[in-house]
């Protein structure tokens, strides 16, 4: 695996990182209405709308930025003690080299850090990817969490429990 420097994203940063997470969503935008798609876009694009109560972590390699996730203290619906994460974003050329999973560890090692029992997240089914990732690092089916956006627009819910000495089953 490659080394990659995880950091909080810089202010001179957010309008590459805001395009980086449109760049690695874009492939899901032939599954919506070109207005969803408008919509959601504005949404993920909208990084300076979630720093008051979000890190937004991205991933450097060689002085590039190779990927981003947005990690929350809390998380609507779940339990106290519970971080969140949101918006993993790796772009196409940079996947299958290890930043998605890379990510999610320093998420996992930061919601430790500050003392959280939980770390969840939801996805949709056209993300396999996320959701072999998550469940290959010991996150489970959350329907707790689960919820619906928008009309046919279906997340699904996933949490690692971090309290345990498994150490969240991350190889």
């Amino acid at each position: 695996m490659t080394d990659y420097m995880m950091r909080v994203a810089r202010d001179d940063e957010l309008d590459a990182v805001a395009s980086l997470i449109v760049d690695a969503y874009a492939e899901y935008a032939a599954h919506m209405s070109p207005d969803a798609w408008s919509t959601f876009a504005n949404d993920i694009a909208n990084v300076r709308g979630r720093l008051g109560d979000a890190e937004l972590i991205v991933a450097e390699h060689h002085g590039e930025l190779v990927g981003s996730v947005t990690m929350f203290s809390g998380w609507r619906g779940a339990r106290e003690g519970t971080a969140g994460v949101r918006l993993l974003a790796v772009p196409p050329e940079q996947r299958g080299c290890g930043v998605g999973r890379a990510l999610m560890e320093h998420c996992v090692e930061r919601a430790r850090e500050v003392g959280k029992a939980r770390l969840v997240l939801t996805t949709t089914q056209e993300m396999a990817a996320l959701r072999e990732l998550t469940e290959s690092m010991g996150f489970q089916r959350e329907p707790k969490l689960d919820h619906e956006p928008a009309p046919g627009v279906r997340y699904q819910g996933y949490a690692l429990e971090l309290d345990d000495d498994d150490e969240g089953a991350a190889p």
